[in-house]
């Protein structure tokens, strides 16, 4: 039967069990019972075809008497009884807090919303609590239009060029340290978390002479894993580099630094564009989970701690002029139009009060990241960095990838391509309507449609995609889960096809991060390359990445 037959038959299906769970409401409602809705029943810790009732509780544990115990089956449906994911308990006892969460833009702290979904103690549905004066700020904020540098092609480039193909947490910062240790003149960076006090010591050693940093940073929550929040790394690059740093906060409607706005949530961005010749593009941030303080390859057994409890992610140096060129007109774009609005005043009373609820929406992000992660594992391989070619030059045919500028236009058609295989890690897929995240959508069902054709896909998600039912939703929108497994701390965000091409970059596959944020991916047409990442992905899949953890 085809996925589009199933996606049928399930809606059907969640449209009986919503009317169930409206009509026989008392059933549910036991002791500790947070929420029913729709899905599917989980056996093993991983979903079936089945839909089910989905019940949510505080802590799963045996009904002190018989009347506490919620039924087996309701209405015909089986019912499938969940211990509640942090998130889900903090929109159920938080409702402010919860919204407070959502306005500082993390994708990862979202809920997706069912149909018929209901809080079982009042009877009535979750709706969205509106955001409190403190984050009234994003509303007042004046957007403006997204623009492009004027005259920068992003048309494919085939050059003769090299490559050092690398990942986390095996080689990256050893990579990174080395490609600032390499800056003759200057450095242009677009980035969204720079929280490392080994990176920033690494680049500030690096700029030691009379080299010049530009640099346009995001300011999220502060990440669970930060020797120093954005701001105290910004203050030290002032103090190091003093006339030598053009600093400038990036257009978020989220950020507390930004008056104006063009990207919806995230400057999501992670390239460096060193001598206006050679580039790193990364799926990591500059913090310690992305790039850990650790060489693996060197010391595998004084790494191996570390390393489990670090993010997987994919990066590339690329040593082309052309394409370098291309980034850092981007990123010096980006820098002026911020740096233009941010001489039009300081910061409103208003945007300070943003700061503060910021800050305190971040300490709960920190809190539900730490208590949302499947059993952490160092991996089983190590692999070294991979140049192409071993020396000199060859001809690589390269295409860059930019959102808001052309993600769907370029990996729309990679995904229709794929003839054998399909290979994606990235963090999440949070499916979404057809007229609420169009973009999204199209690319999800790609996805379908070369399951339908029977081509090798494979998926990895990482722990988030447990939270809150995010794995029902991506069945339900005609996902086969036989091709779907989870892994503790994937940040990648990443494509092999046919072990011939490779995509790597930022872009989550969220409505925004494939849309309207500022990111940036590269396609490396090169089967070299490709299958570098690709052994990669398949040791993650064998090794790493499992099919369980709905609880």
């Amino acid at each position: 039967m085809r996925r589009s037959s199933h996606r049928t038959q399930d809606t059907v299906a969640f449209q009986k069990i919503a009317d169930v769970i409206r009509t026989d409401l008392a059933a549910l409602s036991k002791p500790g019972v947070i929420s029913a809705r729709p899905g599917y029943k989980a056996v093993g810790g991983w979903l079936t075809r089945k839909p089910a009732i989905v019940v949510t509780v505080r802590h799963k544990a045996d009904p002190s008497s018989p009347n506490d115990a919620l039924p087996i089956k309701l209405g015909g449906f089986p019912v499938d009884v969940r211990e509640a994911t942090p998130a889900e308990v903090l929109r159920t006892d938080a409702p402010q807090r919860f919204s407070e969460l959502a306005a500082t833009g993390r994708a990862e702290a979202r809920l997706p919303a069912f149909d018929g979904e209901l809080q079982v103690e009042s009877g009535s549905s979750f709706v969205s609590t509106p955001v409190p004066e403190a984050f009234a700020a994003r509303a007042a904020k004046p957007e403006i239009a997204y623009t492009a540098p004027a005259g920068v092609s992003l048309d494919p480039v085939t050059e003769p060029m090299a490559l050092i193909c690398h990942a986390s947490p095996d080689a990256g910062w050893p990579q990174l340290k080395a490609f600032f240790g390499q800056i003759q003149s200057d450095l242009t960076v677009g980035m969204y978390d720079f929280t490392s006090a080994h990176i920033l010591s690494g680049l500030t050693a690096a700029l030691a002479g009379n080299q010049e940093l530009t640099l346009t940073l995001d300011h999220p929550p502060k990440n669970a894993t930060a020797d120093q929040t954005d701001e105290q790394t910004v203050t030290s690059l002032e103090n190091s580099l003093q006339s030598r740093l053009a600093i400038a906060w990036a257009l978020v409607r989220s950020s507390p630094k930004a008056p104006e706005w063009i990207y919806p949530s995230a400057y999501h961005i992670k390239v460096a564009v060193r001598d206006s010749s050679v580039f790193w593009l990364s799926s990591g941030n500059w913090n310690n989970s992305n790039q850990p303080d650790i060489d693996p390859l060197q010391d595998p057994g004084g790494s191996a701690d570390i390393a489990a409890h670090s993010d997987r992610d994919w990066h590339v140096i690329v040593e082309n002029e052309t394409l370098a060129k291309t980034y850092q007109a981007f990123l010096r774009h980006d820098f002026d139009v911020a740096n233009q609005v941010e001489q039009g005043g300081a910061p409103s009373a208003l945007l300070d009060s943003l700061a503060a609820a910021t800050a305190a929406a971040g300490e709960d992000f920190r809190l539900l990241a730490a208590a949302v992660s499947l059993p952490p594992k160092a991996p089983v391989q190590y692999f070294p960095p991979l140049r192409i070619p071993a020396e000199g030059t060859r001809n690589i045919a390269l295409q860059p990838v930019l959102t808001p500028d052309n993600y769907h236009d370029l990996v729309l058609p990679l995904i229709q391509g794929a003839q054998r295989t399909f290979y994606m890690q990235t963090q999440y897929m949070h499916p979404a309507t057809q007229s609420s995240a169009p973009i999204l959508t199209d690319l999800i069902d790609a996805v379908i449609a070369l399951q339908q054709r029977a081509v090798d896909v494979r998926i990895i998600l990482s722990e988030w995609q447990l939270q809150g039912g995010w794995l029902d939703k991506l069945q339900a929108a005609g996902v086969d889960l036989n091709s779907v497994k989870v892994q503790n701390g994937v940040h990648n965000k990443a494509i092999v096809v046919d072990s011939q091409t490779v995509m790597l970059g930022s872009q989550n596959w969220s409505g925004e991060g494939v849309s309207t944020n500022r990111d940036a991916s590269l396609i490396i047409a090169d089967p070299e390359a490709a299958r570098y990442y690709e052994q990669i992905f398949l040791h993650d899949w064998v090794n790493m990445a499992v099919q369980s953890g709905v609880s």
